[in-house]
C-alpha cells in the first residue's frame, strides 16, 4: 500500500477483532486501506480533519480503519451488501435496539445515511423487510443520493457575520484572516467527498475581506517597523 496516497476515516474500533469484519469484506473486495491508532495522531489533527467527536472518541479506541479516497465510496457500497447479507442469514437484527423502531422511524434511518452506520442502515432494512416493508438496494441508493444532495449544499454565512469579517479585516487584521479561514473552509461528508461549507457569496466575502485582512496587518508591521 501506498502512503502518499490520501486515506480517509472509515471506522474506529475499541478491538481488533471489533475491525475483522470489515478488514475481511475490504481484502476481499480488494480495496486499498490501512490501520492506524487514533491515540498517536493528536486531537487538533484528528478534530480538524475528521470531528471533534472522533477526537473525544480517540481516548477510549485503540484502531482507525483507514479507506484509500478513490476507494472510499465502494468501500461502503461493499460494506453495506455484505453487512445486509450478512443480518439476512444470521437473523440477528432481533437483539438490536432498533427493533423498538417504528416503521417511519427505520425508514428515517434509512434516509439519514451521515446520521447512522451501514450495520444500522442493514438492520433497519431487514427489519422493514420482517414487518412486510420492503425496502429494495435500489430504493436505499436512491435515498443516499437525495441525502447527499442535501449535505452538499454550502451554507449562507448570514449578514451578521460577514459585517463582523469586515469589521475585524479593518480593525483587527489577525482575527479576520482566522474568520475568514473558517468561512473557507471544507467538510468531509459521509460519502468521503470534500465540500465547501458556505456558499459561493460568504466565500467571496470573505477572499475579499481575507485579503484586506493580510494588508492590514502588513501595513501596521511596517508601520511598526520604520518609527
Amino acid at each position: 500500500m501506498e502512503d502518499e496516497k490520501n486515506y480517509i476515516l472509515l471506522r474506529i474500533f475499541r478491538e481488533e477483532e471489533d475491525m475483522k469484519f470489515f478488514v475481511d469484506v475490504l481484502d476481499d473486495c480488494n480495496i486499498d486501506y490501512k490501520v492506524d491508532n487514533p491515540q498517536s495522531i493528536s486531537n487538533d489533527v484528528l478534530s480538524s480533519a475528521y470531528g471533534v467527536q472522533v477526537a473525544e472518541d480517540a481516548l477510549q479506541f485503540k484502531y482507525m480503519l483507514m479507506v484509500a479516497e478513490d476507494d472510499f465510496e465502494r468501500a461502503q457500497t461493499e460494506l453495506r451488501s455484505h453487512i445486509a447479507e450478512y443480518f439476512r442469514n444470521a437473523g440477528s437484527e432481533d437483539n438490536s435496539l432498533l427493533n423498538d423502531f417504528s416503521d417511519d422511524e427505520l425508514l428515517d434511518v434509512i434516509k439519514k445515511p451521515d446520521e447512522w452506520s451501514v450495520e444500522d442502515i442493514a438492520i433497519a432494512q431487514a427489519l422493514l423487510e420482517k414487518r412486510g416493508k420492503h425496502v429494495s438496494n435500489e430504493v436505499v441508493d436512491a435515498y443516499r443520493q437525495k441525502r447527499l444532495e442535501e449535505v452538499r449544499k454550502p451554507k449562507f454565512g448570514g449578514y451578521v457575520t460577514i459585517i463582523i469579517g469586515y469589521l475585524f479585516a479593518f480593525l483587527g487584521g489577525i482575527i479576520g484572516i482566522f474568520l475568514a479561514a473558517s468561512l473557507l473552509g471544507k467538510k468531509r461528508i459521509f460519502n468521503g467527498e470534500k465540500v465547501n461549507i458556505y456558499d459561493k457569496a460568504t466565500r467571496t466575502n470573505a477572499i475579499i475581506y481575507l485579503v484586506i485582512s493580510i494588508i492590514v496587518v502588513i501595513a501596521g508591521i511596517v508601520f511598526f517597523a520604520i518609527r
